[in-house]
């Protein structure tokens, strides 16, 4: 980000604008794919993608402040900046603390710590399919066995109406090469 930043109109209002703009774009990226294994990675890196471009936005507003007439005071701003890269770290070491060293878990804060992977979105897997494995490929309809493991997969019995559909069931040809 500096590195490009630096061919772009040095020492202007626009640098600081684009570089807002580029850090809006990262942070809504980060928020939406959440990239990291842990939510509290993600958590974490959000976090400091705010305090990042809340930094950049007081910036913006120091560069953009008539130095004759002040519409800002700048040890007020001073004082912001400091804040929010405080508090951003604050936030992440008690993330840090609470959740990933199992902290909150132990006092009932959290579901888990980083044992417990249920609070883990990408991990939390609802599949309840199981494949059935013929030695001609196909799928074996009379088999109680399948059966039996639908009904524990689901935890449910299976209704006589799914039963039949499953028996009448035929799978596909298999393609032509």
């Amino acid at each position: 980000m500096t590195g490009a930043m630096v061919v772009v109109a040095p020492g202007s209002s626009v640098q600081l604008l684009i570089a807002v703009l580029v850090m809006l774009w990262y942070l809504m990226v980060v928020l939406k794919t959440a990239p990291y294994e842990e939510d509290s990675e993600d958590w974490s890196s959000f976090i400091a993608c705010v305090a990042l471009t809340l930094t950049c936005i007081g910036g913006l507003v120091l560069i953009q402040d008539n130095p004759s007439n002040r519409t800002y005071e700048d040890s007020l701003l001073a004082v912001i900046l400091i804040g929010i890269n405080v508090f951003c770290i604050a936030l992440d070491i008690a993330i840090v603390v609470v959740v990933d060293c199992g902290l909150g878990a132990k006092c009932g804060l959290c579901r888990g710590g980083s044992d417990d992977k249920s609070t883990n979105k990408k991990k939390n897997n609802s599949n309840k399919v199981m494949p059935v494995n013929t030695n001609d490929g196909g799928i074996k309809k009379d088999d109680d066995d399948v059966t039996e493991r639908a009904e524990a997969a689901w935890g449910q019995p299976i209704s006589q109406e799914i039963k039949g559909q499953v028996k009448d069931w035929q799978p596909p040809p298999p393609p032509e090469n």
